[in-house]
């Protein structure tokens, strides 16, 4: 039971922590060419299907240590230092991928919405005054300026919800026509601090996993 137990948590880590330190680290690097020109539809796909894989991963990991602390009780050291260390380490882990890598990334991908919701928003003022009198003149026109801006009203709303989360890395320029490359840039090197910490936390759970110092099952 104890090998089986074993088996299962380095499968577990394997197969669902190893997809999400490779796409967050390759999230920051696609992010810079998302919107160092006008984002297109493969560089945007390629942002939302890499934050896609952070999400499903990050939700497998949690068998991880559910497998880990089986292995541990199977030991019989629930009670080292190497194990206890490790634990609170993979705890830091979690938040720092739930708590800055994940909003960070959702709001780097909330920019091309407010993108496509800006223009909508601001109705004809864009426009220009000609654009602008000419809805006035007729009827039908005043009547659909009306309901496009309920309409930008409520997809404004979504926008803001979809960019919730923006604060906790400070993306800096994130304004209603999206980041621009300045904003991505710092959003960018943001994502890339955090994801650093992040793996650089397994790395060390990793070793203490393999070293064990103090342990009792004679590695």
């Amino acid at each position: 039971m104890t090998k089986l137990l074993l088996s299962l948590h380095v499968l577990a880590a394997i197969v669902a922590i190893g997809p999400v330190t490779v796409a967050a680290s390759m999230f920051p690097a696609a992010t810079r060419r998302a919107f160092t020109g006008d984002p297109d539809g493969r560089s945007l796909a390629v942002l939302a299907n890499l934050h896609r894989i952070c999400r499903v991963y990050a939700a497998l990991g949690l068998l991880v240590p559910v497998f880990g602390l089986a292995t541990a009780s199977s030991l019989g050291v629930l009670t080292d230092a190497w194990l206890i260390a490790s634990i609170v380490l993979t705890a830091v882990a979690a938040v720092v991928l739930a708590f800055l890598i994940l909003p960070g990334q959702a709001a780097v991908l909330a920019g091309p919405a407010r993108a496509a919701v800006g223009p909508a928003g601001t109705g004809l003022a864009e426009a220009g005054p000609a654009a602008a009198a000419g809805a006035e003149d007729s009827p039908a026109g005043a009547g659909a300026t009306g309901a496009g801006a309920a309409g930008a009203g409520a997809a404004g709303a979504g926008a803001a919800e979809a960019g919730a989360g923006a604060a906790e890395i400070g993306v800096a320029g994130a304004g209603p026509a999206g980041p621009g490359p300045a904003g991505a840039g710092a959003a960018a090197a943001r994502l890339g601090m955090v994801t650093g910490v992040f793996n650089l936390l397994w790395a060390v759970v990793v070793v203490l996993m393999i070293v064990r110092p103090g342990s009792t099952t004679g590695a």
